[in-house]
């Protein structure tokens, strides 16, 4: 075992209280139906059930640290999502028992900024779409210390361990949970069905040296000018390389496991990049080995819930790591944004 700290115990905790409050929605048939918020992203009640069974555990275990999800009450509007709440809360209470909270719906309060410079982040389904079409999607948990990810834990319900991750798992199987700490390594275990507290026994996630033949990116299914964005990075590099396909932060999973050798996010013309897209995977990432940072090669940072100090993001073998930032750079200034952080309208 690792030296594990109580931050690391806690927002294990409180991961597997979200994988068990999902698992049991997911024994419903309407489990993948969503409704749309208002800003266009689909919600299901996984999503609810997950945020509000994690946001528990946190408040009994970490009393005081404020807690930042990336859903709200704007994710419950209406009788659509009157609905919705009303099956993450059975699920929560039927997954935690005498542990489930008196008011859950208090969970989706919204929260404009973090009150310290110490909070938990929670994506409780990194990856929605995924998730609806039974594709790869991701737990996601991270504590941040001064700007910085101190803690991060990502529950992969669809990556099997021993197991090509490019396979998707089925519901029935229980996925793999990586977890890291800054200076403390990255780690994985395969959750058994009901656990919840961290297994006696783990694997250290190390990433192995780069083949590099050829260079294997993490690419967007949906597709996007963004990614199109990226494959010019990558050709602008002269490396050889091929692109993957899958949903969420698996994409940092695949990265630390050597799986896959990069993935970045270019900027948007119109979001900036939100804090818990990011945070718990790169922590995982960068703790395996990865070198993770901005399309600059500067260290992301997490100031409040979106990256706006920063140029999109970077996981990458670090061989390749100051090719990518380099062409990045070029690439971007044709752009007109490569020497500005966060995005600058629809000049980027």
């Amino acid at each position: 075992m690792p030296p594990i700290d109580e931050r690391v115990t806690i927002a294990v905790e409180a991961a597997l209280a979200g994988l068990g409050a999902l698992r049991a929605v997911l024994a419903k048939s309407d489990a993948r139906v969503p409704m749309i918020k208002p800003d266009g992203t689909p919600v299901t009640a996984g999503d609810l059930a997950v945020q509000i069974a994690v946001s528990a555990v946190l408040e009994r275990r970490s009393p005081g640290v404020s807690v930042i999800g990336e859903e709200g009450e704007s994710s419950v509007g209406g009788r659509e999502g009157e609905t919705l709440l009303g099956r993450a809360i059975d699920a929560v209470r039927s997954a935690m028992g005498s542990d489930a909270p008196r008011d859950p719906a208090r969970f989706l309060a919204s929260s404009a900024a973090p009150s310290s410079d110490t909070w938990w982040t929670v994506d409780p389904i990194d990856g929605t779409k995924g998730f609806r079409s039974g594709r790869h999607y991701a737990l996601c948990l991270a504590l941040i210390e001064k700007n910085r990810a101190a803690v991060g834990v990502l529950s992969c319900p669809t990556l099997m361990m021993g197991r090509d991750p490019l396979e998707i798992g089925s519901d029935a199987q229980p996925g793999t949970v990586y977890f890291a700490s800054a200076g403390g390594g990255a780690w994985k275990f395969a959750p058994a069905d009901g656990a919840r507290v961290m297994p006696s026994t783990v694997s250290e996630v190390r990433r192995p040296a780069a083949s590099g033949t050829p260079w294997l990116v993490c690419d967007s299914i949906e597709g996007s000018s963004r990614a199109e964005r990226m494959r010019r990075v990558m050709d602008h590099t002269r490396l050889p390389w091929r692109s993957v396909s899958l949903d969420s932060q698996c994409k940092y999973a695949l990265v630390a496991e050597g799986a896959a050798d990069c993935f970045m996010r270019v900027p948007s013309a119109t979001r900036e990049e939100c804090v818990w897209d990011h945070a718990p995977g790169a922590v995982v990432a960068a703790e395996s080995g990865a070198e993770v940072s901005d399309l600059a090669g500067r260290a992301l940072e997490f100031s409040g819930t979106t990256l706006s100090k920063n140029l999109g993001t970077l996981a990458c073998d670090k061989f390749i790591a100051s090719m990518v930032c380099s062409a990045a750079g070029q690439v971007l200034v044709e752009r007109g944004c490569a020497t500005r952080p966060g995005i600058k309208g629809s000049a980027c």
